[in-house]
């Protein structure tokens, strides 16, 4: 008999990568976080003028007033895949049944990422800052279980989904709590240095194989009834991180800004939830009777996941109106500017994402109910991704003030390259060429500015044909490779687009 001894749980951590602590340039997020710096496309690392300069560049806390802010993005994730060459067809049916094209359910429902940040002016030179923000990922997705797909007949059946193999569902929260300080050690000459607690918790899902099926005239088909759903509830309560800042004033109307970030890798013990004969009822997943289910014991399954490091070099030329409205050496953009615009080159170490690492014990094995022959977890459960080079990408941005210390507009676009592998593309997250334009405003009644900004990402569409490479684990030891399934499940066209909305206050003291 095909089946041996190990089945294949846990291709959901293929996902984890979308959700870990991230900033842009980083292929898994948008810039930025900050409602001012959204509207400006992140373009920000030599204004960094709010609190969120903790967090973006601490440099930019020496000369802000004593202030505090909250912001929120609400993203719009919307992501599609089509399934070509081997898999687009599930195995109904003498000749199976075509995968229609599916997008995540939650498409519409938006993924609320707060963040709050305040700084103390202890003198005109020295500034603290404190803030606790989510990375600025894409947020949560959740794909159907199942779809329904026309037969010859007319019928249309509810059949398991296309892209099960790679994500059911993913969500979680993740937060960067950051203590810096920021110090004017020359005039116009400014340095600061922060400290970064992490931490992060998912949920994911997806489906697996536990037999791999056999090609029919030559062609796999995406077998119906043999699939295990697998869910994973992991955490990391504490990853460590550093963000460096400077800014650098050698004219009234130049700053120049530098910021790195860097944080250890998000490394986790967690638990896995097995459902064995997920499809059986007849195609769908509707009756909970025909399944058994299994609970690895907490902290058997260990996922280790690297953060890139990322830097900004900003350069912001701006032009001050004739006479100051802020004493001594407060920064205040609103009030001080007639414009501004910013260009930002950017920089991370995307090739840090070649693989997740997930691992389960050998010896005893962890052993999976509901399946013939007492199948076991097996150890390697690694997952490709195989982003090809690290990036640079560009940010360009802007203000113009409207109303002096009462209203500003501003706009701004970016762009980062593309870094996919097609043959590894995933619905979890896209690293293909991405380009933004957003825009915003603030306006300040009393000693509160109101923002609000706009943004929408553009992905340049990934097609493979027949040619993706990821293979999601499966039971069958004679597979090749063994344990693997025979051809990969990511075949096909991937589309992605994103919109964000924002909105906060800063209140000054």
């Amino acid at each position: 008999m095909r089946f041996r001894n190990a089945l294949a749980p846990l291709g959901a951590a293929a996902v984890l990568g979308a959700s870990l602590p991230a900033r842009a340039t980083d292929v898994q997020d948008f810039p930025d976080t900050g409602t001012e710096p959204l509207g400006r496309s992140g373009a920000w690392v030599a204004r960094a003028s709010s609190p969120l300069a903790t967090l973006q560049n601490p440099a930019g806390l020496a000369g802000q007033q004593t202030g505090v802010l909250a912001n929120v993005h609400l993203v719009l994730n919307k992501v599609c895949f089509q399934r070509q060459g081997d898999g687009e067809r599930i195995r109904v049916g003498q000749n199976g049944l075509r995968y229609p094209e599916v997008c995540n359910e939650n498409k519409g429902t938006p993924s609320v990422l707060p963040a709050v940040a305040g700084v103390l002016a202890a003198s005109e030179r020295f500034g603290v800052g404190v803030s606790v923000a989510p990375p600025n990922v894409y947020g949560a997705l959740r794909f159907p279980e199942t779809v329904r797909i026309r037969n010859d007949q007319g019928a249309k059946p509810e059949l398991p989904s296309p892209q099960r193999y790679m994500l059911l569902e993913q969500d979680g929260i993740a937060l960067n709590t950051t203590v810096s300080a920021g110090f004017e050690a020359a005039k116009g000459f400014r340095v600061g240095l922060g400290f970064v607690w992490g931490f992060a918790s998912y949920t994911l899902a997806n489906a697996n194989m536990s037999l791999s099926p056999s090609p029919v005239n030559g062609v796999y088909q995406d077998p119906v009834t043999e699939d295990v759903r697998a869910e994973l509830s992991v955490a990391d309560w504490f990853i460590p991180g550093a963000t460096f800042g400077m800014l650098y004033s050698p004219t009234r109307n130049l700053d120049l800004g530098v910021n790195v970030f860097m944080q250890a890798a998000f490394d986790a013990h967690g638990d896995l939830a097995l459902k064995a004969n997920y499809w059986t009822n007849n195609g769908t997943a509707d009756d909970p009777d025909v399944t058994d289910s299994s609970k690895v014991e907490k902290g058997l399954g260990h996922f280790r996941m690297a953060n890139p490091l990322e830097a900004r070099l900003g350069a912001r030329f701006h032009q001050p109106r004739h006479s100051r409205a802020t004493p001594g050496g407060v920064r205040d953009p609103l009030a001080d500017d007639l414009f501004d615009l910013e260009l930002d080159v950017s920089y991370s170490k995307n090739s840090d994402y070649d693989r997740g690492q997930l691992r389960f014990p050998a010896s005893p094995a962890v052993p999976v109910k509901g399946t013939a022959n007492g199948a076991v977890v097996p150890e390697n459960n690694d997952i490709d991704f195989r982003v090809k080079r690290d990036s640079v990408g560009v940010r360009l941005g802007g203000d113009w003030v409207v109303v002096p210390a009462r209203v500003a507009v501003r706009a701004g676009g970016f762009w980062e390259p593309n870094v996919q592998n097609d043959e590894y593309a995933n619905v979890s997250f896209l690293a293909s060429q991405r380009v933004g334009l957003s825009v915003g405003g603030t306006y300040r009644l009393a000693m509160v500015d109101l923002e609000a900004g706009y943004m929408h990402v553009f992905f340049s569409e990934i097609d493979n044909g027949d040619r993706g490479k990821l293979l999601v684990v499966s039971g069958d030891a004679n597979a090749s490779p063994p344990f693997r399934s025979p051809y990969g499940i990511n075949s096909g066209r991937f589309r992605q687009s994103v919109n964000v909305f924002s909105v906060g206050a800063t209140a000054r003291f």
